[in-house]
């Protein structure tokens, strides 16, 4: 059975709790990665080898996204609802 790859970034809305988690590649794993909080709610995923940005979390996104996308302009945090 061929696997499905998968196309990053990868964003996934889960509107019953507002939270946006948005992963950039496959290293985007909660075990083998630190968070930062660098804002309220907003939550930085890097790479414990690279430090490099592998995701985010926002949490309470319709409030914060504004707030995430001023921080770090060079992402996409917009959602299809």
């Amino acid at each position: 059975m061929e696997q499905e790859s998968i196309i990053f970034p990868v964003k996934k809305y889960d509107a019953r709790h507002d939270v946006l988690h948005v992963y950039l590649n496959k290293r985007c794993n909660w075990y083998y990665s630190s968070a930062e909080e660098p804002a309220h709610d907003i939550y930085v995923i890097y790479d414990d080898d690279t430090d490099e940005i592998v995701g985010f979390k926002i949490l309470d996104y319709k409030r914060n996204v504004k707030k995430a996308r001023q921080m770090f302009p060079q992402y996409d945090f917009s959602i299809s609802e």
